[in-house]
């Protein structure tokens, strides 16, 4: 006779064991619901946490501020501008999925736009805005 395979710990019961040292992945995560400007937000501000981004929240934290930008809930996502000199982007960086209203200057000083999901194309956005423009902190 051959000896009993062994059961071994399956993927959940992991994730379930060690979830207390796996938060920081929400930072990470997938989609939004689509146009939810409040989850959005929130994914944007665990983002701009696991980034190193200091921020301020208003009162009734439905905006944020930070040195070079801010970001608020809107009815239809959440709307973030940035202002630098030279900003890393072109005009179809702000037209991508996931992105309405964007809209950047023709001296790349400003740019503001609404996020509509929060998926890779929204992170790598943020990412690269803020590893421009956060340099010096």
């Amino acid at each position: 006779m051959s000896k009993p395979v062994r059961k071994s710990r399956d993927l959940d019961h992991l994730m379930e064991q060690n979830s207390t040292e796996l938060d920081f992945l929400s930072a990470y995560g997938g989609s939004s619901s689509h146009g939810d400007g409040s989850e959005i937000f929130s994914a944007l501000r665990r983002f701009l946490k696991a980034g190193n981004v200091s921020f301020q929240l208003n009162a009734k934290e439905t905006a944020l501020s930070f040195d070079f930008g801010k970001a608020s809930i809107e009815p239809t996502g959440c709307k973030v501008l940035f202002k630098g000199k030279n900003l890393p982007l072109v005009a179809s960086d702000v037209l991508q999925h996931g992105f309405a209203h964007g809209k950047l200057t023709k001296q790349r000083t400003s740019c503001t736009v609404t996020m509509v999901e929060w998926g890779a194309e929204q992170r790598r956005f943020i990412e690269r805005i803020v590893e421009f423009l956060n340099h010096d902190q």
